[in-house]
């Protein structure tokens, strides 16, 4: 698009227009999840007299970065000349991208001075608007796995030690706490069997790169931990702990980008069964059941579980939970309907 205009996130609202200030629909962001994109009224306030990549959507979840925000970053590695380009994201209140989503955008080849966020209408020389390798069916063109090669490419992991086993726990992150119950005793008694506990949210994004390249077998809850998948060596060997019984589908898409297929245990217990009424949303008793001590039997391994478990302490924590979410989700559905 030649002296096109980006517009910021604005009520969902934002994306590209042509010089005659029609919205470019390829600009749209048409995700599983999120449908971002469209025209409103805002005149340029900047001009800048270079070209640049609209990369769309940047989203401050991991999940959803890799399958939103790393959609159109196929891209980069089409280009001659990377260095001559800016490249630019529409953010929600405008954040800043850092830490490792930065870093997963320096290992697609560029440097924190090329990324923008845009947080006012902006006037290019010219826009690139890349097409988005995931769909909204959960499908993905052949450019999407091309994208988490190359970062694993250029990951410099050969000095990183990785242990054979490894247990990636949610239990040491503040929004898990606060409404997933349980997991630790599966994770101890993974730990009883020589598997390493590693914090994920922890780590750099070349450590996560390392561990799923190089470690032998990797246990985790379902959730964005296991969307590390797409940086996987075909020989690893995954086992992903149901936390409900909602389907995680995007776990199959990644599976079918990363060619690994994981091994799905249910360790759930769902004393009401209209909650968890969303895969994020909670709340979630992780319970070490029928499944988890199949597998632990099946594999040769120890457990040990509380007689007594969800303790009359985690349902009314549980109850209260889902009372409160229930009342959040009546009040928006009254001032909706105003």
């Amino acid at each position: 698009i030649s002296e096109g205009t980006i517009l910021p996130l604005r009520e969902n609202k934002g994306g590209v227009l042509n010089k005659n200030n029609d919205f470019v629909s390829l600009s749209y962001h048409d995700g599983e999840w999120f449908k971002l994109g469209g025209k409103y009224k805002e005149k340029p306030v900047l001009e800048i007299d270079e070209p640049v990549v609209y990369l769309g959507v940047f989203i401050h979840q991991w999940g959803h970065f890799i399958l939103d925000s790393l959609s159109r970053a196929w891209i980069i590695s089409k280009l001659d000349d990377i260095k001559k380009y800016k490249f630019a994201f529409l953010s929600e209140n405008n954040r800043k991208i850092d830490g490792n989503y930065l870093e997963a955008l320096k290992l697609l080849g560029l440097k924190p001075s090329q990324i923008l966020v845009v947080d006012q209408a902006t006037r290019f020389k010219e826009i690139i608007i890349p097409q988005m390798s995931t769909y909204p069916d959960h499908s993905f063109s052949q450019e999407y796995p091309q994208i988490f090669r190359q970062m694993v490419k250029n990951a410099d992991i050969a000095n990183i030690s990785v242990p054979q086993k490894i247990y990636l726990t949610r239990t040491n992150l503040k929004v898990a706490e606060k409404k997933e119950f349980g997991e630790k005793i599966i994770e101890e008694n993974f730990k009883r069997n020589g598997y390493n506990i590693v914090s994920p949210e922890k780590l750099t994004i070349q450590e996560q790169i390392a561990i799923f390249q190089k470690g032998k077998e990797i246990v985790c809850v379902n959730g964005s931990i296991p969307f590390d998948i797409v940086f996987g060596s075909p020989d690893l060997h995954l086992v992903i702990i149901n936390k409900t019984s909602l389907l995680h589908i995007n776990m199959f898409e990644l599976s079918e980008v990363s060619g690994i297929e994981p091994v799905y245990l249910d360790g759930y217990y769902e004393p009401l069964k209209s909650f968890p009424k969303t895969l994020g949303e909670g709340p979630f008793i992780l319970n070490f059941g029928k499944d988890l001590k199949s597998y632990f039997k099946k594999n040769g391994l120890k457990y040990k579980v509380p007689k007594k478990y969800p303790s009359k302490l985690v349902l009314v924590k549980y109850i209260l939970l889902c009372l409160k979410i229930s009342g959040k989700n009546s009040i928006k559905h009254l001032i909706g309907k105003k």
